[in-house]
């Protein structure tokens, strides 16, 4: 028989956290070890959203448009270790798979991406706290050696919880993308509007509104953009030679949450992806020197599966 201690008890409620005296004998036991463990992670803002996804899988398409083909395949996890200090820290591993194909004529591209978010967040005061992260990834042609695609990023972000119904958010992100350094000034924030509506995220990364209507169903809007380079097999056009391919999207969407069970998810979303551009450069490419081989607006719908825990009840 395996017990939760009275000291531990204690301990875990005052972000003691001695892991070495724990012992869980019950899947109430687990449950509540859980809910201490994640009301731990949102109190100091680690992330601007009222649940925690442990595991997901998206499949992302926009097809029949420009690109013909524009397919992207992500799987992800969050892995938080909560510290003795009330510190956090959360490995974060990503992998992708893209597959994009210009026009008939033009050959299919596949991509891949490996990116781990290394993530510490601190509580400074009763209302600050401070985020800092080192993002290695690897993005590139399946056929590209790791030192070639290789990437390294970081961000920092600090928080300011003003109320318990309003926190906002600051920081700076970074990555050296592979046509030079890639600087985002970043602004977050985590509004509680009612009991059912919020409105939470980090621009220009994403913004959502989610509006409960059960503990089953919820529906809400997404904006989202993001920037990405991949390292290409090099290959020579005319006159001009291309290593990299470069994807700017900013997608505006609408989307319903079904709760399977208590924890497992299925989302839908459909929307459309606006000034979407699909580019190839080499090295320090100025704005002239692309070749756009895409520059257009096209629908989109994505499907993600996930374990989310709630933080909000």
């Amino acid at each position: 028989m395996f017990k939760i201690s009275t000291k531990s008890r204690i301990d875990i409620l005052t972000y003691g956290l001695p892991f070495d005296k724990l012992f869980i004998t019950s899947n109430q036991e687990m449950k509540l070890l859980y809910k201490l463990l994640f009301l731990l992670f949102i109190s100091i803002g680690t992330n601007a959203q009222p649940y925690l996804d442990l595991g997901n899988v998206v499949y992302h398409a926009s097809p029949g448009g420009d690109p013909k083909i524009f397919t992207h395949f992500r799987a992800q996890a969050n892995l938080p270790l909560v510290m003795k200090d009330s510190s956090i820290f959360v490995i974060n591993p990503n992998w992708e798979e893209r597959w994009i194909k210009i026009n008939e004529q033009s050959e299919q591209v596949h991509l891949r991406g490996f990116i781990t978010w290394l993530t510490y967040s601190k509580p400074i005061s009763r209302n600050w706290s401070a985020m800092m992260a080192f993002i290695p990834r690897w993005n590139g042609e399946p056929s590209v050696q790791f030192s070639n695609g290789f990437q390294a990023g970081g961000a920092i972000l600090m928080t300011n919880r003003v109320s318990p119904a309003f926190t906002y958010k600051f920081g700076l992100y970074y990555n050296r993308e592979f046509w030079g350094n890639f600087f985002i000034p970043l602004i977050g924030v985590d509004w509680i509007i009612n009991k059912k509506q919020r409105l939470f995220g980090i621009l220009p990364g994403y913004l959502t509104y989610e509006n409960r209507i059960s503990s089953r169903i919820s529906w809400g809007g997404n904006f989202r953009t993001f920037t990405n380079s991949y390292r290409l097999s090099e290959k020579q056009i005319s006159n001009a030679i291309y290593n990299f391919m470069r994807i700017d999207d900013n997608q505006l969407g609408a989307y319903a949450d079904a709760y399977l069970t208590k924890n497992l998810v299925i989302t839908g979303e459909a929307g459309y992806s606006l000034f979407r551009k699909v580019r190839e450069g080499y090295g320090k490419t100025s704005k002239e020197e692309y070749l756009v081989l895409s520059n257009n607006s096209a629908p989109y719908f994505k499907l993600t599966l996930q374990y989310r825990i709630r933080l909000d009840k």
